[in-house]
């Protein structure tokens, strides 16, 4: 890479941390560009949030939950009652009622497990989130684009390279049959 485009990048980047600041310092200022970082901020916090939450509260939690609480009332149900041997008609009521306290327990596993309400973040925190997400997003857009810049640079430099030590091999090529036809009409 050239010396002066690595000093331009350089300039680049040195700039890019300014104009980001001054990203920032407008987010306070300007009332439009200040609703703009609110709701992108207040967007950002409530996706986060549902993704902690998320994955906080998978499916396979709550089913072990509702395993474990099955577990519990069988256990209790049969350390209250005494062993005897059941007729057909208590075994169906039994399981009837297994059946009902199963679904009961699923519903308050799941009501215990509702949808959390997101509280949106106060006004100053938004605008500084917002201002400090749109100003790093900057600050990555012009990094990444100088790394894009610089690797097409290279890759054409590279085509360009070949190019020329394609030509310069059928130069060579020519030669060569011109110098042994030559040495043909010397014989």
């Amino acid at each position: 890479m050239s010396l002066t485009l690595k000093i331009g990048s350089l300039a680049v980047r040195t700039l890019a941390k300014p104009i980001g600041n001054y990203i920032k310092r407008n987010a306070r200022e300007h009332e439009r560009f200040r609703k703009i970082c609110v709701s992108f901020a207040q967007s950002l916090h409530r996706i986060d949030m549902r993704l902690r939450l998320g994955l906080l509260q998978d499916s396979a939690t709550i089913d072990r939950q509702i395993a474990r609480e099955l577990a519990e009332a069988e256990a209790r149900r049969l350390k209250a009652a005494a062993p005897t041997v059941k007729t057909e008609a208590e075994m169906k009521a039994t399981e009837a009622a297994l059946l009902k306290e199963k679904k009961g327990i699923e519903e308050h596993v799941k009501a215990a497990t509702k949808k959390p309400r997101i509280r949106p973040l106060s006004e100053a925190k938004a605008i500084e989130s917002g201002a400090n997400f749109i100003s790093e997003t900057f600050l990555f857009m012009v990094a990444g684009s100088i790394i894009v810049f610089e690797s097409v640079r290279s890759r054409r430099k590279e085509s360009n390279r070949q190019g020329d030590v394609n030509e310069r091999l059928e130069e060579l090529e020519k030669e060569r049959q011109d110098t042994k036809a030559k040495i043909q009409q010397l014989e």
